[in-house]
């Protein structure tokens, strides 16, 4: 399986920051994202049974079989029944599983994001068997956003700068001719081709329910428009937000819409 140079895809500013961000964040010289050679010391070998999406896969440890949710990005839905297809979502699913998919790959923890999501799903770097960080070409190609969930995590720099460089390169879905960086919904799950969105300060973001539709169906999340800050079932104060409210059916619909979750 061949991968892009990533030198060569971020270019010679790009590549500077991104090397200044891995050397801020100690990531081990053997596991730059910005070189080839071998997958980090420490990391698991997998084989990937089943890419779900852009940023899931399932994977067989041993004898054992996971699920396992990239570590800083966020790629449009495409699979969730729940929810239309949305712009840039069949590119990333199929991006995802051209570099994946029945491969041989090596999972890197990040000790400042815990070991598995609320869903059970283990996070972690997935690297090639020749080091390359699948995470960050993702996001140097244009397939998926940088994504940070409540706590920094090792490699945002990288992935930050990486997504900034995208962004200018016009790469993928920061393209005018697909999302240009909006990732709306199609109006069909069946549709072939995600049309370009038009941009909209009124316009009700993916995932989300206006705030006229307000008190929120059991199990969304309540978003404070006042306050930006976005409230979980489970939150102290989720029954007291009952004004000016955003309901949303998933956190990253929230973090999407410019949201901040709840501290408590």
């Amino acid at each position: 399986m061949s991968y892009p140079n990533i030198n060569r895809r971020l270019g010679g500013v790009g590549s500077l920051l991104v090397l200044g961000a891995i050397l801020l964040h100690g990531w081990p010289a053997v596991a730059a994202p910005l070189h080839r050679g071998a997958p980090p010391t420490g990391s698991t070998r997998a084989f990937v049974t089943k890419v779900v999406d852009g940023d899931t896969i399932h994977v067989r440890i041993g004898t054992t079989n996971e699920t396992v949710r990239l570590i800083g990005i966020d790629t449009p839905e495409v699979v969730d029944p729940r929810k239309p297809v949305q712009c840039y979502g069949r590119e990333a699913s199929a991006r995802t599983k051209a570099l994946l998919d029945q491969q041989t790959v090596y999972l890197q923890a990040d000790s400042t994001q815990g070991d598995r999501d609320r869903y059970g799903r283990l996070l972690r770097y997935v690297w090639s068997a020749n080091g390359v960080d699948t995470n960050l070409l993702l996001i140097s190609d244009g397939y998926a956003f940088e994504y940070t969930y409540a706590v920094p995590y090792r490699a945002q720099l990288a992935y930050k700068a990486a997504q900034s460089n995208a962004r200018s390169a016009q790469r993928g879905l920061w393209s005018p001719s697909t999302c240009a960086g909006v990732v709306a919904a199609t109006k069909t799950r069946t549709a072939t081709k995600s049309p370009t969105p038009t941009r909209s300060a009124t316009a009700t973001p993916a995932g989300a329910v206006s705030a006229a539709s307000a008190p929120c169906s059991v199990g969304q999340i309540k978003g404070n428009r006042t306050s930006m800050i976005y409230h979980l079932p489970s939150g102290a104060y989720y029954a007291k937000t009952k004004l000016n409210v955003q309901c949303f059916d998933a956190e990253r619909a929230a973090v999407q819409a410019g949201y901040r979750r709840s501290a408590r």
